[in-house]
């Protein structure tokens, strides 16, 4: 036995080596605004920083938005609006050093997830949002922000039940005058709910969908009208019609 044990100590020791991975998606900030939670994530490898917004609830979900970085990684965020309207809460985050702005939506009821559009910012000073109108039909709320430093109008939709989620909207629009939001046409198929709503002041309409279930939430489908539509914080744009 012991010349057995001997032998085995003479034998080299043989390890497995593990395999090399490089760490390429990187936290490189955090921000808390209430019970908003962003937190800034760099992919190293592809040259992009992404904003991460939940909310301090149970049930939450996250929603990412990613864009290139200008130089370097990271962000540099600030908190420059904040409007707090019935249950509707809107922040409008600026990424100084990406020179970009985020509008984050969300609902002050258990289990909200966050709505957010992410425009680049047109001038160096901080621009402010306002409520610009508000409407108010069956359990559906539309709500009007303007952010007139950028010439963008957004608009946030949601249905008042738990665990809703809004959906939010951003256009091209200098009107910045208080009202033009009313329901031009209505449509009820089974469950399904349509609502277009008009933006008299910037020339759009919107077609809002959800369901009568609880815990529902909106989609917002927008478009100059005799235009090409576009679509809210869930959507892609539609593909180009192919030529004949």
């Amino acid at each position: 036995m012991k010349k057995w044990i001997g032998l085995l100590a003479l034998l080299p020791l043989v390890t497995t080596a593990g395999e090399f991975e490089p760490t390429l998606v990187v936290q490189t900030g955090k921000m808390v605004e209430g019970d908003l939670i962003i937190r800034n994530i760099t992919d190293l490898g592809a040259n992009k920083t992404c904003l991460a917004f939940y909310v301090r609830t149970s049930g939450t979900s996250p929603v990412i938005q990613c864009y290139n970085a200008s130089s370097g990684f990271g962000a540099q965020l600030t908190q420059v609006g904040h409007i707090k309207s019935q249950d509707l809460i809107v922040r409008k985050i600026v990424d100084h050093k990406n020179r970009m702005n985020c509008v984050v939506a969300y609902v002050s009821t258990p289990g909200t997830s966050p709505a957010v559009a992410c425009y680049p910012y047109q001038y160096k000073f901080k621009g402010e949002i306002s409520e610009a109108g508000h409407l108010h039909e069956g359990d559906l709320h539309v709500f009007r922000i303007v952010d007139p430093a950028n010439m963008k109008v957004c608009l946030v939709s949601y249905v008042s039940t738990d665990k809703t989620r809004p959906d939010i909207l951003c256009y091209d629009s200098t009107a910045g005058k208080r009202g033009g939001l009313f329901q031009a046409s209505y449509l009820r198929e089974g469950d399904l709910i349509v609502r277009k709503i008009k933006d008299a002041e910037s020339g759009m309409a919107c077609l809002v969908t959800y369901v009568s279930t609880p815990e529902t939430k909106t989609h917002l489908y927008c478009y100059p009208e005799g235009s090409a539509p576009v679509e809210g914080a869930e959507g892609k744009p539609p593909a180009p019609a192919s030529k004949r």
